[in-house]
This record gives structure tokens, sequence and C-alpha cells, in this order.
């Protein structure tokens, strides 16, 4: 089995498959996507050659079985579309959604500025929010939850919670380590990263081998873990 089919049968379902584990004609799921009430694919194999995601593009997929992959974790949230259609209706579905997600957000970026990393952009140095930063990043992290990012990069990618504090980790740990590429850290800046380094790991995807190479898993986790490990143990 190819390496990419191996994880994708691993860690996603078909297009197929995820309607069947929602309970739902294929054509019903279909138009959740379809319609923005539902997030996308995370991956598109296409003539067992290519693969595409929203983030890495088009890729070569070294023979993987065609189809739309989509995180289990999806279920969870066709769940809560269909109850917001029950609720409003489906012309009001995606705004209601979009609304409930915004808010979610919002509540998790705010404990994590306070707790984890300071967000410049979007808080102030007292913790009030600055709006216009805010709706950039909420905006951004939608479009990119619609799109199925989310599913290829967040350990649980319906949880607003999860994926606000994989996308805040993620940007604490670049920053304090220049994107990875730093290398004159103290052995107590090291041992602190390696502990952010596994929180990290933690609430991200081990992402796929074919765009692994190209991943903040490869960079963020495990290059840069193999040089801290060298200075914490000085």
């Amino acid at each position: 089995m190819p390496a990419l089919d191996a994880y994708l049968t691993k860690h996603f379902l078909t297009l197929e498959g995820m309607a069947a584990a929602c309970q739902l004609p294929l054509n019903d799921f279909r138009g959740l996507v379809q319609d923005r009430l539902v997030p996308g694919p995370s991956y598109v194999v296409t003539g067992m050659s290519r693969v595409k995601s929203f983030v890495f593009g088009d890729m070569p997929a070294g023979f993987a079985q065609d189809g739309e992959y989509f995180h289990p974790a999806t279920a969870a949230w066709v769940i809560r579309a269909q109850a917001v259609i029950a609720d409003v209706g489906r012309e009001r579905a995606h705004e209601v959604l979009k609304l409930q997600f915004d808010r979610n957000i919002r509540s998790a970026l705010a404990v994590l500025n306070a707790s984890t990393w300071h967000m410049a952009d979007s808080f102030t140095d007292d913790g009030a929010v600055l709006e216009e930063g805010m709706r950039k990043r909420l905006d951004s992290m939608w479009t990119h939850f619609l799109a199925g990012t989310f599913g290829l990069c967040v350990a649980n990618p319906v949880s607003e919670q999860a994926i606000a504090q994989k996308e805040v980790l993620q940007e604490k740990l670049t920053a304090l380590s220049g994107n990875g590429a730093r290398a004159d850290f103290s052995p107590d800046e090291a041992a602190g990263l390696l502990e952010l380094i596994d929180a990290f790991a933690q609430s991200a995807m081990p992402f796929s081998p074919v765009e692994y190479p190209l991943s903040s898993r490869k960079r963020l986790v495990d290059d840069l873990s193999v040089r801290l490990k060298a200075i914490a143990a000085r």
C-alpha cells in the first residue's frame, strides 16, 4: 500500500465513508459541504497521482486511491449543522454557524492570550480586544475551517478550543524559535521549549508523508526537538 494511502486510511474517511458515518445519503452530505455548512475535504486525490489540500496545494500522490478525504471528527460538526438548520432554517444556517464559531474562538483566544501567548495584533497589554486584528484572525480561521485545513493539522478539528490552542501554540513556538531556525538557546530555554513542543505535538496532526517534509511538524517538532534536547542535556 502506498504510504499516502496508509496515512489516509488510518486518519481519514472517504466522502462515501463520511456520509455513511453521518448516516446521511451521499448527496445530502455533499450538499452540506457545498452550502458551506460543513468543512470540506482535507485532501483530494485525483488520477491516483496528485493530492490537493488548501494548505499545501497540488503535490504528487504516489499512486494513492482517488477520493475526497474527511477527518472523522467532521461527523460531530454535521450534528451541530443539522441542529442549526432545524432551529433557524437552511438559508440562515451558515450565518449562525459562523457566529457560533466566532464566539467560541474569541473566548478560547482570550483565555490563551492571558495564559499562553500574548497576541499583540488582537489584544492590548491589559487583554482588551483589538477588533480589527481579531476580525482578521476569525475570518482567516473560518476560511481555513471550511476548506478542511484544520482536518489535516489539528487533532480535534471541529473543536474551536482545540483549533485555537494549536494555532496559538504554533504561533508561540514559531516566534520563540525563529520558525525553527534559531540555535542560540540556553539549557533552561531549551528545556522550556521542549515542553512547549510536546504540547504543540499533542494538539496537531502528524501530517501525511507527502507534505511532512514541508510541515510545521517536521520543522517545529522533530527537527527542533533534536537540537533542543542536545542543548538541554549540557
